[in-house]
């Protein structure tokens, strides 16, 4: 979708939730007891703009009809080699291929070059073809410890396979949320894995400080900003910490989350980790709260003993600040009550407080924007100047400072 003019809040969702517009999609699906999944995966996609075709092994057609893909795509899905040329015209057709699930059957098939199945072909093809080929695994977990799996994961991620990691919960290698599962395809067609070899960490969500043990100073922050940062760099190859506080987000399966309640336990928590750990890239997305009670009383403070009550706070320590080993890129937010130019003289003068390499501003009094919301009214500036200001996708700002911080990181290494 091109604008030629300011576009509204709807055509904003639009443009966020299409990622994948115009991209040819191939989904292929085995005989997994998790392909009910790959339907909505498949009007997922779809609904993130992109075409999708369905490409079944024999096996898969024992536990879904063939109509149902029909069903949810509007394309007939491909079964059956039929002497003509299908490998070769769906990987003319086809941007990138998604195959979920995946048994180990149809991976050593593919790794091993067994070409005994429609899909099994189009997958090899894609390759020969340097298209992309994504798997997603899904298994019982000592099928995945086998040898057998480990020496068919090498040689597809040797050959340049992006293998998405299943989600390892009740002795399974289960189907991965869609959430995360959607996003991650979407990262891997638009961008790649260009953050492989880099650790990142993340702040997201809200801390909480006692008044009494019933009361509570906090925000609204429900983590979302932080949460699509670290599932954007994870899907992208990075190695991912999240420190988090109150979320009403799940936060990313396949990253690791350190729980935390205080502004203090996190400041504690980004000390010890980049005491022992030195990361590439540090987003401090989250909203820790900036005052705590002087005292925090042990017992219910009486409503009736006090149909008054005063509370002096004090500053609570400043997360970003709590830095030991500074990574190679550093982005920081503020929460603000001013747009424009007021906003953007704000934030310059915090980015130089924090020592940041970027930082996002947003005026959360923003009608459509702000916390609990998908946008951010947001000033995106660096120590060039403003990159972008306006009302912003949040899925859009964690994949806009990703990709200013991988390409900052690979141009110094250049001037070095």
């Amino acid at each position: 979708m091109v604008l030629s003019r300011t576009p509204t809040v709807e055509e904003l969702g639009l443009l966020a939730t299409q990622p994948l517009r115009d991209k040819k999609i191939l989904l292929g699906v085995t005989g997994s007891s998790s392909i009910y999944k790959s339907i909505d995966l498949a009007r997922r996609l779809i609904r993130m703009g992109g075409i999708v075709r369905v490409v079944m092994t024999r096996f898969a057609t024992k536990f879904i009809s063939p109509d149902l893909f029909y069903w949810a795509t509007g394309q007939k899905p491909f079964v059956e080699m039929t002497g003509e040329t299908e490998h070769i015209d769906l990987t003319k057709w086809a941007d990138a291929m998604v195959i979920a699930p995946a048994t180990l059957n149809t991976m050593s098939k593919i790794a091993y070059g067994i070409l005994d199945e429609l899909l099994t072909l189009t997958a090899v093809t894609m390759l020969g073809d340097g298209k992309r080929v994504i798997v997603v695994p899904a298994m019982n977990t000592r099928l995945m410890n086998s040898p057998q799996y480990k020496k068919a994961l090498d040689i597809l991620r040797e050959e340049g396979v992006v293998v998405i990691p299943p989600k390892i919960e009740e002795d399974k290698a289960k189907y991965p949320p869609l959430e995360d599962l959607s996003h991650c395809i979407d990262a891997v067609v638009n961008r790649g894995r260009d953050l492989e070899g880099l650790k990142v960490l993340v702040t997201a969500g809200a801390t909480v400080e006692h008044i009494d043990p019933v009361r509570v100073i906090t925000n609204p922050s429900s983590g979302l900003m932080g949460v699509l940062v670290a599932r954007e760099a994870a899907c992208r190859g990075a190695d991912v910490v999240l420190i988090h506080g109150n979320m009403s987000v799940e936060p990313p399966y396949m990253v690791k989350t350190i729980r935390i309640e205080s502004t203090e336990d996190m400041a504690r928590a980004v000390r010890e980790i980049t005491t022992n750990h030195v990361f590439d890239i540090a987003v401090f997305a989250a909203a820790p709260a900036d005052y705590k009670p002087v005292s925090t009383k042990t017992t219910k403070i009486s409503t009736r003993e006090h149909p008054k009550l005063v509370v002096e706070l004090e500053q609570t320590p400043k997360v970003i600040k709590n830095i030991v080993n500074k990574p190679r890129y550093i982005v920081a937010f503020a929460a603000e009550t001013v747009g424009g130019d007021q906003l953007l003289a704000k934030i310059q003068e915090k980015m130089n407080d924090y020592n940041s390499d970027l930082i996002v501003g947003n005026n959360i009094l923003s009608e459509h924007a702000g916390f609990g919301k998908d946008f951010l009214d947001a000033v995106i500036l660096d120590k060039t100047g403003v990159i972008t200001r306006g009302l912003l996708a949040k899925y859009e700002i964690a994949r806009l400072i990703l990709d200013k911080a991988v390409s900052t990181i690979k141009h110094r290494k250049l001037d070095t």
